[in-house]
């Protein structure tokens, strides 16, 4: 696990690197997109950051804010209304209400609506389709949160636990660097696959990975 959280927080900073370059402009809109991405990656670190103090049960319930947040960026940029991209980007005390802005669900739906989204979407989807009910119930102390508190964290799961969410980092890497505008960008982050193999959770194995955690939570 130590020397997986270590790979992690470099894989982290090589993605930090090379989509640290300004949003394409200025607008209320890209940089409300980009807010949200950064923040998705700083749930990862936390993540990690509780990973290695042992707190595992905690680890996993922020794995669905970094979910949430990686979603919302891309539902601001593609999705979101003025008025929507507006009350994200005020102040709290600006006295605006949050509730004309969409859950998990409705964001997922309204991604179906945009073709440029094609090939994230099902990667969204499987995750909330085999990982949704468990991620709930560690948010909300429910069976498995405390299974796990009570029997202990196995370290599979936990390993699992930190690839997903370095997947869940590649494509916030690759959202900002859409968000640079700069050509090719993408493509740079994608070959950091290559050299993180290792930190990061493919196709089968992925599916396998997310099916087995929920599982898992059930037969404790």
């Amino acid at each position: 696990m130590e020397d997986l959280l270590n790979r992690s927080a470099l894989l982290s900073q090589a993605l930090l690197s090379t989509v640290d370059h300004p949003a394409a402009n200025h607008s209320t809109r890209l940089l409300a997109s980009v807010n949200a991405a950064l923040l998705s990656l700083e749930h990862a670190e936390a993540l990690r950051t509780l990973m290695a103090a042992g707190m595992a049960s905690s680890a996993v319930a922020l794995f669905r804010c970094q979910y949430e947040a990686f979603t919302r960026s891309v539902w601001i940029l593609h999705c979101a209304i003025d008025e929507q991209v507006e009350l994200l980007s005020r102040p709290p005390e600006a006295g605006m209400s949050e509730k004309g802005l969409p859950m998990l669900s409705k964001m997922l739906e309204a991604f179906a609506q945009v073709p440029f989204l094609d090939n994230l979407l099902p990667h969204l989807i499987e995750l909330k389709a085999y990982g949704w009910s468990s991620l709930n119930s560690f948010v909300h102390a429910g069976a498995h949160a405390l299974c796990r508190s009570r029997d202990g964290f196995p370290t599979p799961l936990a390993i699992n636990v930190v690839r997903l969410s370095n997947n869940m980092s590649m494509l916030a890497g690759q959202h900002l660097a859409i968000l640079t505008g700069i050509p090719d960008l993408q493509k740079e982050v994608l070959r950091l696959n290559e050299t993180y193999a290792g930190c990061l959770l493919f196709e089968e194995e992925k599916r396998r990975a997310i099916e087995a955690a929920s599982l898992s939570g059930q037969s404790s």
